[in-house]
């Protein structure tokens, strides 16, 4: 098959939706599809994947490293792709494009719902929020009926659009690359590591892996914090970890190349994240597949994929309550290994190959 993917951020950007693209893209390739990649241009980046095609952007006053994409290009020009299918990754402007795209070309569309976007928007439109957040609503509403199907990564997903009417859904899980799939050793616990992979933005509550650190340095004086990401929040948080006394305890890395967190986790014992607004986050599923249990807050969205003593706890939003729990888990250390080989073995089915031959079969719905 032919596919064009429509996305409103991409390469260098990071964050899930780019890194799912880009593998899911390389797992269709592999199981023998053409992949085209249509997305926002990024100022002095030169892609080294030649299927992917950019339309003009414009510099993001707010968050330099998002672009905001002007989807103008002539229809000819992806005529000539001969996509057999378009599947867009983002509602709105991009979404809107994309269904004007499949109706012209005469094409069935698809759209993810990668996000929970009315939740996100609450943290940046807080005065605003009904009525920004009907807007989405209203927009996911209207691409649903232009669209064959709205994929969902999770239940939870699928479930939420449900009540805004939407019925024409499909689960279709995130896929982890093949290069994060290691069967867990059996680490030593000399020094308990943690590990939080992710954005540093408000959305994520990245302070709260502060508080916790704050909890646990009581509990487990040398124990080790890995910060991996960057954002907004990456000096309020670096100084709360002084005004602390944390700076032996908590590393941040900043942005870290993709390529080399498996190697990374190998010397991690358990992933923290302590957002409350997931779908199916890639980072969570790269450090499962990886063999490290996470540790997450109840109502994150995580709750199809962080199963109690199998894959992870899913523990009350309380810092103290929080490391109570990673207290206790390192006090076992056969137990912690035996976590990490069921989480492993888990995460198997979330492999990108799957997802690409999941795509491929609704792809090959008849109108």
């Amino acid at each position: 098959m032919r596919i064009l993917l429509v996305t409103a951020s991409y390469l260098p950007t990071s964050n899930g939706v780019t890194y799912h693209i880009s593998s899911t893209a390389e797992a269709l390739r592999d199981l023998g599809h053409v992949v085209y990649i249509l997305a926002p241009s990024f100022p002095g980046y030169k892609d080294s994947d030649k299927y992917v095609i950019r339309y003009p952007s414009l510099p993001n006053p707010f968050v330099k490293k998002y672009p905001l994409g002007i989807p103008i290009i002539p229809i000819e020009k992806i005529r000539k792709l001969r996509p057999d299918v378009i599947h867009a990754h983002h509602p709105l402007v991009i979404g809107q494009f994309a269904s004007q795209v499949a109706d012209k070309l005469g094409k069935l569309l698809f759209i993810t719902a990668h996000t929970q976007y009315e939740q996100y928007l609450n943290y940046y439109f807080p005065h605003g929020f009904s009525f920004t957040s009907r807007i989405i609503i209203n927009d996911l509403q209207k691409l649903s009926e232009s669209s064959k199907k709205i994929i969902c990564p999770s239940l939870n997903t699928q479930q939420r659009l449900k009540k805004y009417g939407i019925k024409n859904t499909v689960i279709i899980g995130n896929g982890v690359e093949p290069s994060f799939f290691v069967n867990p050793s059996n680490k030593a616990n000399v020094q308990p590591t943690l590990v939080y992979t992710g954005r540093l933005e408000r959305e994520k509550n990245p302070m709260r892996l502060i508080a916790v650190a704050k909890e646990l340095k009581n509990k487990i004086p040398n124990f080790k914090m890995l910060i991996i990401g960057d954002g907004k929040m990456f000096q309020e948080m670096f100084d709360k970890t002084q005004k602390f006394k944390l700076g032996e305890n908590i590393t941040f890395t900043g942005q870290v190349d993709r390529r080399l967190l498996p190697e990374i986790y190998k010397s991690v014992h358990l992933f923290i994240t302590p957002s409350t607004s997931e779908v199916m986050p890639i980072s969570v599923l790269e450090a499962m597949a990886s063999g490290i249990p996470i540790i997450a807050v109840k109502n994150s969205g995580l709750e199809e994929i962080v199963i109690d003593g199998k894959t992870g706890f899913m523990i009350q939003n309380n810092p103290k309550k929080v490391a109570e729990k990673i207290k206790s888990l390192f006090s076992d250390p056969k137990a912690l290994h035996n976590l990490a080989l069921s989480t492993y073995k888990n995460v198997l089915k979330y492999s990108a190959e799957n997802t690409a031959k999941k795509l491929i079969e609704i792809y090959q719905i008849k109108k």
